[in-house]
């Protein structure tokens, strides 16, 4: 049984290299509550395999969903939601204990009967289900992602408290408290995933075909680095006759174009980083640690730098002038953190004002254009 519960783990770690530590975290505290709670050994080792399998079913949800940088839509959702009804089809004809696929098939509840698959409520839920939801979600709580900033353990414990009653079986929640007030220090198990692996599948899905990283984590990824409070420079830059390009030389020669600018954007501010590797580290939980510039593409033509450093001005003119040499005009705007903005909200105003220059100007070229 060991065996096959770490395979499966295995496999869905291939899926979602991330799962691999939320499942060993959640199991390491559902454990320790379970056990102030006075669980049999056997209870403890049902909801040990049982939190081991809970998320399996997450190998059936696409990966444009699964993998999703950002915060889900309301139809996405309602796709990961899915994930127990999956799991448990494929787990039910296992020799596997039915106390511990419990825990998978109702680790979703709510204690208000709000929750997923069945709106089961109060002690409806399995004891063991409610006790790893708890885990579970104070697991997520503390747990940083490139989308959110992780809670501290006094406001995940707060959380909890909040939600007593609600999410939460509030007599599970008082042992949680007790219990995970006295925890610092979570071990957690290798990630069996080969890196180069990982990173040719974190770039089939978040690497742009110019060679940029894709738009939808560059604003999570900002707000990130504003959140570390070190400074940074962010560099705007935008091609400002890829529209004239386009008709007068074809879509290809305006692919050609951006490709270029983002392999000068590397070659002159990035020293041809592999933005592989910095996807690796946007999508764990290190964004503080990564030194090197990202570059992101934010629009159609524009192309957004974030960096620990600012760029010597003549590196940034040597992208201007290289494009130039090729017939591209290029425009940029380089400001720095926390000198020229200070909030998120100034960040977006400066960007929106620079692109909506250009936006301007690009209507002025069609209309202008016989």
């Amino acid at each position: 049984m060991e065996r096959l519960t770490e395979t499966l783990l295995t496999m869905l770690e291939y899926r979602d290299v991330y799962t691999r530590g939320h499942t060993d975290r959640g199991v390491f505290y559902a454990l320790k509550i379970g056990e102030s709670m006075g669980l049999s050994t056997k209870e403890l080792e049902y909801i040990r395999i049982g939190g081991m399998i809970h998320d399996i079913g997450k190998v059936g949800i696409p990966d444009v969903i699964l993998l999703k940088p950002g915060r889900l839509t309301e139809e996405e959702f309602e796709v990961m939601k899915l994930h127990v009804k999956l799991g448990y089809e494929m787990l039910k004809g296992a020799e596997l204990p039915e106390e511990a696929v419990a825990v998978l098939l109702y680790h979703q509840e709510k204690y208000n009967g709000t929750g997923y698959p069945h709106g089961l409520k109060g002690e409806a839920i399995p004891l063991l289900a409610r006790i790893y939801t708890v885990a579970d979600a104070f697991e997520a709580m503390t747990a940083r992602r490139i989308y959110k900033k992780a809670k501290s353990w006094t406001e995940a414990i707060e959380e909890l408290e909040n939600l007593a009653s609600a999410h939460f079986d509030p007599d599970v929640v008082s042992y949680a408290i007790k219990t995970l007030t006295h925890i610092n220090h979570v071990q957690i198990n290798p990630s069996h995933v080969d890196q180069s692996v990982e990173k040719i599948r974190w770039s089939f899905q978040y690497l742009d075909s110019t060679g940029a990283i894709k738009g939808d984590l560059f604003l999570p990824a900002l707000k990130a680095f504003m959140e570390q409070r070190d400074s940074f420079c962010l560099t705007v830059f935008d091609i400002r006759n890829l529209t004239k390009i386009n008709l007068e030389k074809g879509w290809e020669a305006g692919n050609h174009a951006l490709n270029l600018l983002v392999w000068a954007i590397n070659l002159q501010c990035c020293a041809m980083y592999d933005i592989k590797d910095v996807i690796l580290k946007l999508m764990k939980e290190d964004v503080i640690d990564i030194t090197s510039p990202v570059i992101f593409r934010i629009g159609g033509d524009e192309f957004a730098v974030i960096a620990p450093y600012i760029p010597p001005k003549e590196k940034v003119l040597g992208v201007v002038e290289t494009l130039r040499q090729s017939g591209i005009e290029v425009d940029y705007m380089q400001t720095s953190y926390p000198e020229s903005f200070s909030i998120y909200k100034e960040a977006l105003e400066k960007i929106f004002t620079f692109t909506k220059s250009k936006i301007i100007g690009h209507c002025s070229l069609v209309h202008d254009y016989p």
